[in-house]
């Protein structure tokens, strides 16, 4: 665990520390500019070439 200096509210865990398998939202991918070209994305979340922020 560690906490993100940016956001002073939150804090991140690894996923490995989580038994079961917790109910996550979907959200987008990134850094598809640099995907391998064999990898197809079959969903219609939203694709970023890079870090979104």
């Amino acid at each position: 665990m560690f906490i993100d200096g940016r956001d002073p509210d939150g804090f991140y865990i690894a996923m490995g520390l989580i038994n079961g398998e917790p109910d996550l939202p979907l959200a987008h991918h990134i850094f598809v500019g640099s995907k391998a070209p064999w990898h197809e994305i079959n969903d219609d979340l939203r694709q970023h070439d890079g870090d979104p922020y």
